[in-house]
């Protein structure tokens, strides 16, 4: 059937309707992560999860790295935390692991070696979670440690996956680049409307 000028409009109409409801959807997503910024942590905790980011080269911290292994430091230091679990794997063969790499900022921040358990598999914020799980197991209550933007997803994946006990903190006083910021949390909104559909559709 050839379309008809009435067939057209109404195709138009929905392809709008639908961007404007997604529009709605995202800001609305992007609104939960801003509410999230401040965390929900309950300290002093057993464990610190700090999550992994890219690093820089094949070996070397990037900011981000820098400011959650910082952040999870300073709690040990405090007596916040009791041990550190450092998640994440390699973005390929020829770099260092993102926990192999933390470990030695955490190690040149202080942190007692025997403090310091690796998970080294890991390649994204779901695996992160799933792949620390039997160092989780030995924690009573855990804090999950990341930049700001990223709470909300780290929030909704650990209920997602009955992780009890589990709260977040925010890595830092000082954001990254606001340029990077901006980028950020729309991603996040985005990832937050990924999960949260899946959920549902389960």
């Amino acid at each position: 059937m050839i379309p008809t000028t009435f067939h057209l409009r109404l195709l138009r109409n929905i392809l709008i309707g639908c961007a404007a409801t997604g529009s709605v959807l995202l800001a609305s997503s992007v609104v939960y992560v801003l509410t999230q910024y401040s965390g929900s942590a309950l300290l002093p905790a057993d464990c610190a999860l700090v999550f992994g980011a890219g690093i820089w080269g094949t070996d070397t911290a990037s900011p981000s790295v820098l400011r959650r292994t910082s952040a999870a430091a300073a709690l040990y230091k405090e007596g916040k935390v009791k041990k550190l679990i450092l998640s994440g794997g390699k973005g390929d063969e020829r770099r260092a692991s993102e926990a192999s790499v933390m470990r030695k900022v955490a190690l040149r921040l202080g942190v007692d070696p025997d403090d310091i358990l690796l998970e080294e598999s890991s390649t994204s914020t779901l695996e992160n979670l799933q792949y620390s799980r039997e160092f989780l197991a030995e924690c009573d209550t855990v804090v999950g440690v990341s930049d700001h933007y990223h709470l909300a997803r780290i929030e909704l994946l650990a209920a997602r996956l009955g992780i009890d006990n589990f709260t977040t903190v925010g890595a830092g006083d000082r954001p990254p680049f606001f340029p990077h910021e901006v980028k950020s949390v729309i991603r996040e909104g985005v990832g937050i409307l990924y999960y949260g559909t899946n959920m549902l559709l389960r």
